[in-house]
């Protein structure tokens, strides 16, 4: 299947191009660790891999902070250009992504969730290593201070959003930004849907909240600010090498993505019905 997916992507890989040249945008680009793994895991890019593809868009790339592209696409901007943003707030963020960034000069976004950076609980991926995955609150700090990183909120435990009552999201939303806010003593601007998971309740929540802007999962290119609480976003893994980012960077994956996205929300709306339905039968 991902040899057909990329045999594809090359073939469409021109017709992309042309769209892009016609329509440009700015592509917000996805990763969670920066880690050798000795296992494939969907979220995690090796640092040789990570390094190859920072020096890439280095070299053919206009990357921009979060902030840069939220202005440009405020004011219509039509200048292509990537961000970097990174999911849950990894300790190897810290060791592993933060020196390659700055070998080439790259800002990039790190949405953190508060409940990981207390080490009271953990992403239940890496629920049962023995080892700390997650920063803590001195090494999010340390982060914060780096020229060009800029750190987001994630939630405070990573919930699905969708599947928990109204009263709970939205504390999840609006309270990790005032606990980050209080930990660095600098405003928050920007929210990531854990999962990408959420409804309109969760837009207006991070409206409420004070949020600048949101990023989702939702796959493609953002040509503007119309709705800047569901920035898409383009999913990076260890499997990209040169080609795939140069496939994915001009959007040649995105029917993939698109359809893939469409079955995940299904999935979800289906979820977040069910256990409405269940808490109506129990009460």
């Amino acid at each position: 299947m991902n040899i057909s997916r990329r045999f594809i992507a090359a073939a469409a890989y021109p017709l992309a191009r042309i769209y892009q040249s016609l329509f440009p945008g700015i592509r917000i680009l996805m990763y969670h660790r920066v880690a050798n793994c000795s296992n494939y895991d969907q979220l995690v890019v090796s640092p040789y891999h990570f390094e190859q593809q920072m020096a890439y868009l280095h070299k053919h790339y206009r990357v921009l902070s979060l902030d840069q592209a939220i202005d440009d696409l405020e004011q219509g901007s039509c200048q292509p250009g990537v961000v970097v943003t990174f999911d849950d707030g990894y300790l190897d963020n810290l060791h592993n992504a933060l020196p390659i960034l700055k070998k080439y000069n790259i800002p990039a976004t790190i949405f953190i969730t508060t409940a990981f950076c207390d080490q009271s609980i953990s992403h239940s991926r890496y629920s049962d290593d023995k080892q700390r995955v997650h920063l803590n609150w001195d090494e999010v700090c340390r982060l914060a201070e780096e020229p060009g990183i800029t750190i987001g909120s994630h939630t405070i435990s990573h919930p699905f959003l969708s599947r928990i009552n109204a009263e709970r999201s939205q504390m999840e939303i609006r309270d990790s930004k005032k606990i980050i806010e209080g930990k660095l003593d600098k405003t928050v601007n920007y929210f990531c849907y854990p999962s990408g998971d959420f409804l309109d309740k969760e837009l207006e929540f991070v409206k409420q909240a004070g949020y600048r802007a949101a990023v989702t999962v939702s796959p493609g290119c953002n040509h503007s600010l119309l709705r800047p609480y569901t920035l898409k976003r383009t999913e990076v893994n260890n499997k990209d090498g040169i080609n795939e980012m140069r496939y994915k960077l001009a959007g040649a994956f995105d029917p993939f993505h698109i359809l893939l996205h469409w079955r995940r929300r299904q999935h979800f709306k289906k979820q977040s019905r069910e256990i409405k339905q269940s808490y109506k039968e129990a009460s």
